[in-house]
Parts: structure tokens; C-alpha cells; sequence
């Protein structure tokens, strides 16, 4: 593959290894399409070891650890889904950030501001979770998303439970 050194402008080539057949162009944009997905597994990993400590866990047998992991990876992928829809189409509608309805609610109520984006969302529970939200921030990581989300999660169980 080609590309140019930003730096520099130099023509740049670089290769992509990998064990499965290419026998066409499609074959290949297809193989660099999987490269490209690797960094969004790479963050899925990061919020399960770093954010939800999944490496600290002591559960005492297999079924524990798998059944405590599998609750844990919707909780890492809710994370994963909400930046990246962040940083594909921040301003679609706040109801495309993953959250229910009900769950925007709550966090307008609880912020006492409107949430209309995906981008608002991602502040709003980036707030949560420590983001300043200054001018040159930039945009919550998935840390702060992940201390947001938890943060989140414990006053919808609030919530939910002074409804009954």
C-alpha cells in the first residue's frame, strides 16, 4: 500500500501481512477493511481491562468469570459504540447515542440541559465521568465515557428502583 509521509510529503509504502488468500482487489480491500476494525477492537479490550478492571476479577470458576465477562463486554461495547458514533455523526439525533429515551431524560434531568445530539450525549455523560469540557479538550475518551457511563448507570438504578 502507498500513502505520503505527512511530514515530509515522501511517497511511503508499507505492507499488510496476513494469512487469509487474496486473489483479487477485492479480496484486499476487504483484508484492509479488517486492519482499519482493529483499532476499535483494540479500544473494546481497553475498556474491559482498564475501564471495567476485568483482569482484577477473582471469580472462582470458569462459568463466574465467563458469565461476569459477558455482562461486562455489553457495558465495554455500549462505550465503544457511543464514541464512534461520536466520532462518525456527532450531531445525529441524541436517540441514535445508544441511550434509551428514558435514559436521555434522566440525564437532561439530572444535568438540567438539553440533549439533543449524540455529541451532547457524549459530553454530557463525559461530564460525568470528569471531562471539563473546556475549549481545548477536544472530545471525552473512552476512560472518561466509561467513569461517565458508570456513574450513569448507578443513578438510573436509582431511578428505577424509586418507581416501583
Amino acid at each position: 500500500m502507498y500513502g505520503k509521509d505527512p511530514k515530509n510529503g515522501e511517497l511511503l509504502e508499507w505492507f499488510l501481512y496476513t494469512n487469509l488468500p487474496i486473489n483479487s482487489l477485492k479480496d484486499a480491500i476487504k483484508i484492509t477493511h479488517y486492519y482499519a476494525l482493529r483499532w476499535i477492537i483494540e479500544d473494546y479490550h481497553k475498556a474491559l481491562k482498564t475501564g471495567l478492571r476485568a483482569e482484577d476479577l477473582q471469580c472462582k470458576t470458569a462459568h463466574a468469570l465467563f458469565a461476569t465477562i459477558s455482562i461486562m463486554s455489553i457495558v465495554a461495547l455500549r462505550l465503544v459504540n457511543l464514541r464512534e458514533k461520536l466520532r462518525i455523526a456527532p450531531e445525529e439525533s441524541a436517540e441514535k447515542s445508544g441511550l434509551s429515551r428514558e435514559e436521555i431524560k434522566v440525564l437532561e434531568a439530572y444535568l438540567k440541559r438539553e440533549i439533543k445530539t449524540v455529541k451532547c450525549v457524549a459530553l454530557a455523560i463525559g461530564r460525568l465521568g470528569g471531562h471539563q469540557n473546556r475549549a481545548g479538550d477536544g472530545m471525552p475518551g473512552l476512560l472518561a465515557l466509561w467513569w461517565g457511563m458508570s456513574r450513569f448507570l448507578t443513578i438510573m438504578e436509582g431511578v428505577q428502583l424509586a418507581t416501583i
